[in-house]
């Protein structure tokens, strides 16, 4: 298990910004000093009428202004109905929840890799932990997809970006400039999040060459570790065991799953 665990419960959370930041991409700001004691690599759990909570990890985490931001993809009926929330409504969430990411040993290189809506979680440990500056690697389908490129800079971070159909950055996925990466930065420190197959491309990508860290995105029934909906395999000390990713993860060491 990776990372830090923080639960402040039921939550009453105020929309103060609503921007649509790609196609098919919204990010709502919210304000709850409750939320942003939050760890990067944890999520937020939003109720979504007349259907289950729909898990989102945090984009941003402001403790001094008590702001949070989730980014998330418009894919069905729960997230457009999220997508049509406006400033000034408010959001009922379980969180922050899970185990979020352990910080990085600052004397050691350390890489983000993101894909998708896997890129917002680490952007928030970009920010938190700038003081030793990381590397950072995105990917995504096409160019209108493509999320947060401008924030990182903003950090004053390079960005290396690669798109499945080559319409922005480096055609491709993001295994390639990471196995670059790797042959450049002995002992480093990777954190990914993003789609399952691209999670266990990177960790055997890293397997006995860096730490990973991986975050992992799952469907969920209750998001407390009741319902077992969530369950992924992983290695335990004398056979398989199977993992809850509400809240054993969602994020893990990437040696620890069976992928």
């Amino acid at each position: 298990m990776a990372g830090q665990q923080f639960h402040d419960g039921q939550v009453d959370a105020r929309i103060v910004r609503r921007e649509e930041v790609a196609r098919d991409h919204v990010e709502l700001i919210l304000e709850s000093p409750a939320l942003a004691r939050a760890v990067p690599g944890q999520f937020a759990h939003i109720l979504t009428p007349g259907m289950l909570r729909r898990p989102v990890s945090f984009s941003r985490i402001e403790p001094d202004s008590g702001r949070v931001g989730l980014l998330f993809q418009v894919v069905g009926e729960g997230t457009a109905w999220l997508a049509n929330c406006q400033e000034g409504e408010r959001l009922d969430i379980l969180g922050p929840l899970g185990h979020g990411f352990a910080p990085p040993d600052p004397s050691r290189p350390w890489c983000l890799v993101g894909g998708g809506v896997g890129i917002p979680p680490l952007y928030s440990a970009a920010a938190q932990w700038r003081e030793s500056a990381p590397d950072v690697i995105i990917g995504a389908r096409t160019r209108e997809w493509v999320l947060m490129q401008k924030d990182f800079e903003q950090l004053g971070l390079g960005v290396r970006v690669t798109t499945d159909d080559g319409s922005w950055g480096q055609a491709g996925t993001v295994i390639g400039p990471l196995q670059e990466w790797l042959e450049g930065h002995a002992d480093g420190q990777v954190f990914s999040c993003g789609p399952t197959p691209m999670l266990a491309a990177v960790a055997s990508a890293c397997r006995g060459r860096a730490a990973a860290q991986v975050a992992l995105e799952q469907r969920m029934g209750c998001g407390i570790g009741a319902c077992l909906a969530c369950v992924v395999p992983a290695r335990g000390q004398t056979q398989m065991e199977y993992r809850r990713v509400c809240t054993e993860g969602p994020v893990f060491l990437a040696e620890e799953l069976i992928w």
